[in-house]
């Protein structure tokens, strides 16, 4: 009797440890309510699966009772993590593969273990063989959590319809392809069958791991790329804000310097009696004023700059440019971020608007700040059809949308923002909605978030 609980402890034990490497990869995503509700099911559902293990081995341990609980009974811990961790089947899938490649080299060394200590592997020596893969996992708990945590590829593997079933279900059919031939035997009796159930799973989760690494050192290297093209785009648009300040100032100097010319002038004409070429003298005078002034949109230095820039590129242009802008003196949001952000959309809006007919160069900004809750829109005319890629945004391809897309991307990734882009009757609209008491991801959690 002492045996088969052992036994059936065991068995539990290692549901338990199958359900820890699943349950990794989505550790990071998961509140401390979702992970506590988890665990206290996993523990709960262990008390009957110990119960359940002591009645079938109840007439003793066989090879035929070993593999049911083995490869049975993992099901009701899976079907607890899905009532958890919810929408997320083709990552689940995945996750199942990776863990039971896994377990199943664990259990396979044990079985080496066994053998060379026992000189054969037999329903009499299971229990030996189970502690054993028990003891192997502690022993490795250190690698196994670092390697299960970090276990997903790119999330575009599951976003992408065409990718995703063959990317979830690859592993597993590793797996069925490894464990099929020992399903209906007792046991492997040769060493050159014992190390292919080690070399198999192993080679491929060392391929895995190996291109795993490959494709996020290549992620990095573009992100590193784009990162350095929004700054040299920052860096540019600094240097113009500063032009244009510096032209203002010329401007103003050159006024100043013809002011007491145009007060004669005035008096002139006022002495003359001429009243009406008077008030048209001074309306010139106030216009050329107008233009040394650099429209303050809002308080906010940063935002203030990017506005005065484009605003200025479109009145060159021809370009009419409507704004409504509504800050507070203080907002959580990083001024830089928006600032940017604004920038590249902006140019984009520039851009697309130089390339209509006259009388339908226009623009329009809204960024108003409602509580909590921080309001982006921009709008202007292009007739051309905009292909949409698959995160229902123009494409990168799109000339004059490549930076303008990454800077969009990379901000709703970091404040959760929800973007909707539309294209009706010629009229180009971005919407940006998020919330300013988000605390903003940190730049790990945003490449691993989707965009939504």
């Amino acid at each position: 009797m002492t045996e088969i609980i052992l036994m059936s402890a065991e068995l539990t034990a290692m549901q338990l440890v199958g359900a820890y490497l699943r349950y990794l990869p989505f550790r990071r995503e998961m509140s401390s309510t979702q992970i506590a509700t988890l665990w206290k099911r996993f523990f709960l559902w262990s008390s009957f699966d110990v119960t359940i293990n002591i009645f079938f081995i109840s007439a003793g341990v066989t090879f035929q009772t070993y593999k049911f609980a083995l490869f049975v009974l993992w099901i009701p811990y899976a079907i607890l993590a899905l009532t958890v961790i919810r929408g997320k089947l083709f990552q689940h899938v995945f996750v199942f593969g990776m863990e039971s490649l896994w377990v199943f080299m664990l259990h396979s060394v044990a079985g080496m273990i066994t053998a060379a200590t026992f000189g054969a592997v037999n329903e009499n020596v299971l229990t030996f063989l189970e502690l054993v893969a028990l003891i192997l996992f502690a022993i490795l708990i250190t690698f196994e959590t670092n390697f299960f945590t970090n276990l997903f590829p790119s999330q575009e593997f599951f976003e992408d319809k065409s990718l995703r079933l063959i990317t979830s279900i690859f592993p597993t059919v590793i797996f069925i392809g490894t464990a099929i031939p020992i399903v209906n035997v007792t046991y492997l009796t040769t060493w050159q069958d014992r190390f292919s159930r080690i070399i198999i799973p192993l080679f491929f989760l060392i391929m895995y791991r190996s291109m795993d690494i490959s494709a996020q050192q290549y992620e990095e290297k573009i992100q590193r790329q784009q990162k350095l093209r929004l700054m040299r785009q920052q860096l540019l648009s600094l240097k113009e804000h500063t032009a244009l300040m510096q032209s203002s100032n010329l401007e103003v100097e050159k006024l100043r310097e013809d002011l007491n010319k145009s007060y004669d002038v005035i008096d002139g004409l006022i002495y003359d009696g001429k009243i009406s070429a008077a008030m048209q003298y001074i309306k010139e005078q106030d216009s050329l004023l107008d233009k040394t002034v650099v429209k303050k949109f809002c308080d906010a230095p940063l935002i203030n700059a990017a506005v005065s820039i484009y605003f200025s590129r479109a009145r060159e242009l021809g370009v009419k440019f409507y704004h409504k802008i509504n800050l507070p003196a203080e907002f959580s949001t990083d001024e830089n971020d928006l600032a940017l952000l604004l920038s590249n959309l902006l140019e984009n809006a520039v851009q697309a608007s130089a390339k209509q007919k006259n009388n339908r160069r226009e623009i329009s900004l809204i960024v108003q700040h409602n509580d909590e809750q921080f309001i982006l829109e921009i709008s202007n005319r292009f007739d051309a059809k905009i292909k949409i890629g698959k995160n229902n945004l123009p494409v990168a391809e799109i000339e004059g949308h490549g930076l303008g897309m990454m800077s969009l991307e990379s901000f709703a990734k970091k404040y959760d923002a929800y973007v909707d882009f539309s294209q009706i009757n010629g009229k180009v609209q971005f919407s940006i909605y998020w919330q300013e008491n988000f605390s903003p991801f940190t730049d790990e959690q945003a490449n691993a978030y989707t965009l939504p």
